[in-house]
């Protein structure tokens, strides 16, 4: 199995490039097949109770300007909680804990049913890896390495990455589901983090949403051509 891993913030389009570079390899005579991983907690109904809770400023909003607003405020109340608990190290190594066998399990149940010669990910390991690295405060490339010799060391590591590059508030004004602008400017530097050297791509995410496709499609073709 060769991992194709393909992300990039919220709204970048990753999706509509990872399911297109699909469908355009299998035409192409490569075996290959569309999947999605992101780690979603088991404990995701808990987190949401604490996220209402906390989601007072975004409810009382009653135009635009104010629902950004108040997003970027839910999320930094968000982040201030979990910054204090995940700043003590008894809770930190516990919540890494739970977190890399809680993903790795998702691995265990999914990955036999990816039965194609290449593999298509859209949201990915190293999602996981800048999501954990904002909740702890660690650079991702530190945290990359210190996860190597956890439960998602186990993982396969992708053999090729792309990540679409997007200012996080064009992603925003692409999406308007909620996601903080915050959110996205947080995870818009760390996704480059995971796209040097000859393995990886970055690509311009404001460009047409053909155009990127075929700049993926030829790199990645260029890469395992017959």
């Amino acid at each position: 199995m060769f991992v194709i891993y393909l992300s990039g913030i919220d709204g970048c389009g990753k999706t509509t490039q990872a399911e297109k570079l699909a469908a355009r390899l299998n035409e192409a005579g490569f075996d290959s097949e569309y999947q999605w991983l992101r780690w979603e907690p088991s404990i995701v109904p808990l987190i949401k109770k604490v996220k209402r809770l906390l989601g007072r400023n975004s409810r009382s909003a009653t135009n635009s300007e104010q629902l950004k607003a108040g997003e970027n405020a839910d999320h930094a109340s968000w982040n201030k909680l979990k910054k204090r608990l995940l700043a003590m190290g008894p809770i930190r190594w516990l919540w890494l804990k739970y977190a890399t066998h809680d993903y790795f399990g998702a691995y265990k149940r999914v990955s036999p049913s990816w039965k194609a010669d290449y593999v298509i990910m859209d949201r990915y390991l190293f999602d996981f890896t800048i999501d954990q690295s904002i909740n702890v405060n660690m650079p991702p490339e530190v945290l990359d390495q210190k996860l190597r010799s956890s439960a998602v060391g186990k993982m396969q590591r992708p053999d090729l990455s792309i990540i679409i590059n997007l200012p996080a508030e064009i992603g925003y004004q692409r999406k308007m589901d909620g996601t903080p602008v915050e959110y996205l400017r947080q995870r818009e530097t760390s996704y480059k983090v995971f796209a040097t050297g000859d393995n990886a791509l970055q690509v311009d995410g404001t460009l047409a949403v053909d155009e990127i496709n075929d700049i993926i499609y030829s790199w990645i073709v260029g890469k395992i051509g017959k």
